[in-house]
């Protein structure tokens, strides 16, 4: 398991340090000595791995989330058993967790949070198409990358839809979860579906903007009865600024009849997306024809509405009736806190049903009751009389989008005509009123009419293939057609100024697109160093590290040792691209001499020739007759005369030297005569 100190799972996980601890497990950053990557590694606490139960649902959850590959779901790589524990590699994400940036920042934006809960829901809806329910989305299994990027982390209580209860893993009376983001039926031990990951998803969501969860208590219980039996507070009452639109998706996410809810997440993400355009949602609008419906009744379809079937999901903040868990299932206790009155215990799901109509024609009918005394409060408010037409102050709307200017009307009371007017107008963003009639601070009948001129959504185009093109031919046709356009540029080996990538691909775009360029600035630049008098393996070295690739050639030179280099082609100080060949021109040593020919020369005058060549002598003595004419003089040389020597070299004479001169005079020879 270990090397050393440094512990080691499956002798492929290296351990590194801890990231954080949850409920059943510590998480820490690892690294893959296979793969050479980091990882995360989440180690069940000893404690819980005795437990078959607590062994079960760690192991469901590597099982589901191994199953899930999706850019928004953090990805499984393995998991195993040692040391007594269990454990799961997983996907490393360089961030932090939502619940770390709303600890940080409070609240964000309503844009940027539809931004961060669009990639979610497209998390959640993979897995829902794949037959996994999450069960715990909250902020803390929400990571955000330094980049900005969304990844839904820890199945750990996912489960497979429709799927029986796991042996051992829901028991009477438990209920998987945070308290805080699960949902009513979660709340009552009823088997949660994909809608109950949507309502926790509502819950993040208010939590991003309003700064905190609706419901919050002293115990996980006390909250649990919240989420069944309470209304959460208004999201514009904690922040006033948030769009009526992002407030609407909200509570359509919050029903706490699953059915009044989206869908399916890909339905949120359409409302997402149109937020995000600056139109109107399908929450909104149907919230705007639930209340249309609402006043049009009248106090007299009260008691028509306690057997009628609802056509839209509950007012904004009002509690429904939930499904209640399976039979046989405990749910939670329903004591209600201190100060209020208590509430019965819902009934078994099957006489829910039957008596459900009932209860929502009851809220209906006081709701019914509750907008017509607010209308005739508004018919009187100005002189107490009922025939007294009422005015509003405009506001200025310019630079409002369409929604949000039309909302504003609304929430003043308006109820006459708008006149929405597209005019193209490029000094605004699109669907932004530039224009209004009657202007801002004129007063207004609330039943007469205001025009709002707006620039309308450009319409879809071709988009051209600019892959390949020159950027500049590409920025000048773009900007001819108004298109707006964002360069980044990267290094390449292609040519600079190639057009490498573009977004979105060529086809029929929408008129609001962003053409997205990437742009070559061909390979990197690099200064060539000066290596002079380096030997030329430490200049190429230094080359090479550089990304240049050197060549050699050999010259002669007087003030260079011979083996180092003399210079460079290109000189030293060029800026070139990297990979150019950079030629190393090597000294061979210095300038070579010709021998002079001093054969027949006296010693004396040929050392005064060589000297003269910048050459020494070597003067060997070779012996001649007596009377030679080769006597006294060089007979031979080498070099021989009239070839290449290097300066201060040594060139060997031979001198020749006579021999003694032969004797003139004889002695006569004795002879010996006989007697």
């Amino acid at each position: 398991m270990s090397l050393g100190d440094t512990p080691v799972f499956n002798d492929r996980y290296e351990i590194q340090q801890r990231l954080g601890r949850g409920g059943m497990a510590d998480v820490y950053l690892a690294r893959d000595r296979l793969l050479e990557r980091r990882v995360a590694v989440k180690v069940l606490f000893p404690e819980f791995a005795t437990d078959p139960s607590f062994v079960a649902r760690f192991r469901r959850e590597a099982q589901a989330a191994a199953n899930l590959t999706h850019p928004n779901i953090v990805a499984v790589y393995d998991w195993g058993q040692q040391g007594g524990t269990y454990f799961i590699v997983m996907e490393y994400v360089n961030g932090q967790t939502l619940a770390d940036v709303l600890r940080v920042e409070g609240k964000i934006s309503a844009t940027r949070a539809a931004t961060l809960s669009s990639e979610v829901a497209a998390a959640l809806g993979f897995a829902h198409r794949n037959g996994v329910v999450h069960r715990d989305v909250k902020p803390g299994n929400i990571l955000v990358t330094d980049a900005g990027d969304v990844k839904v982390a820890d199945f750990g209580i996912a489960r497979v839809a429709n799927a029986g209860t796991d042996a051992g893993l829901t028991q009477a009376g438990s209920v998987m979860g945070t308290a805080a983001y699960f949902s009513p039926e979660q709340a009552q031990g009823a088997s949660p579906d994909p809608r109950s990951d949507l309502y926790s998803l509502g819950i993040v969501m208010y939590e991003m903007v309003g700064g905190r969860p609706p419901f919050t208590g002293d115990n996980p219980v006390s909250i649990a009865y919240k989420q069944v039996h309470e209304a959460p507070p208004r999201l514009r009452d904690l922040s006033p600024d948030v769009p009526v639109a992002y407030e609407a998706i909200v509570a359509k996410l919050l029903a706490k009849d699953p059915a009044a809810r989206y869908a399916n997440a890909d339905d949120l993400r359409l409302d997402l997306t149109r937020f995000r355009d600056g139109q109107r949602p399908e929450a909104l609008v149907q919230a705007a024809a639930a209340a249309g419906a609402v006043a049009a009744a009248g106090a007299g379809a009260a008691a028509a509405a306690t057997t009628a079937t609802p056509q839209v999901p509950p007012a904004y903040g009002q509690p429904t009736t939930v499904v209640a868990a399976s039979p046989g299932t405990q749910v939670l206790p329903q004591q209600p806190p201190a100060g209020r009155t208590a509430v019965p215990p819902l009934p078994p799901y099957d006489e829910q049903r039957r008596t459900g109509w009932l209860w929502a024609g009851i809220v209906l009918a006081l709701l019914v009751l509750g907008v017509g005394g607010f209308l005739l409060f508004q018919a009187l408010r100005d002189d107490g009389g009922p025939n007294t037409p009422t005015t509003i102050v405009m506001p200025d709307l310019v630079n409002k989008t369409l929604d949000e200017a039309t909302t504003e009307l609304t929430d003043l009371g308006f109820v006459g005509q708008i006149t929405q007017t597209p005019e193209a107008n490029d000094a605004v963003a699109e669907n932004v009123v530039f224009a209004q009639d009657p202007a801002a601070l004129t007063e207004v009948a609330t039943d007469g009419a205001i025009t709002l001129t707006y620039n309308p959504p450009r319409a879809a185009f071709e988009l051209g293939n600019f892959v390949g093109a020159q950027i500049a031919d590409v920025t000048a046709a773009l900007t001819e057609n108004n298109v707006p356009f964002e360069i980044t540029e990267v290094e390449s080996d292609r040519p600079a100024g190639e057009v490498l990538a573009q977004e979105p691909a060529p086809g029929l775009v929408p008129g609001n697109t962003v053409v997205k360029l990437t742009v070559s600035t061909g390979l990197p630049k690099v200064v060539i160093p000066n290596v002079v008098n380096l030997g030329s393996v430490a200049a190429a070295n230094q080359l090479g590290g550089l990304g240049l690739v050197t060549t050699e050639q050999n010259e002669a030179s007087d003030t260079v040792t011979a083996g180092n280099v003399i210079r460079t082609e290109p000189p030293a100080g060029t800026e070139v691209d990297q990979g150019t060949t950079v030629l190393l021109v090597l000294s061979s040593g210095a300038t070579p001499v010709e021998v002079p020919n001093v054969v027949g020369k006296t010693e004396s005058a040929a050392r005064d020739d060589l000297q003269n060549a910048n050459l020494r002598s070597n003067v060997v003595n070779v012996d001649v007759p007596f009377g030679s004419p080769q006597a006294n003089v060089v007979i031979d040389q080498t070099p021989a005369a009239g070839e290449p020597a290097a300066p201060g070299s040594t060139v060997t004479i031979r001198i020749g030297r006579p021999g003694p001169p032969p004797t003139s005079a004889t002695t006569p020879a004795t002879t010996t005569t006989a007697p």
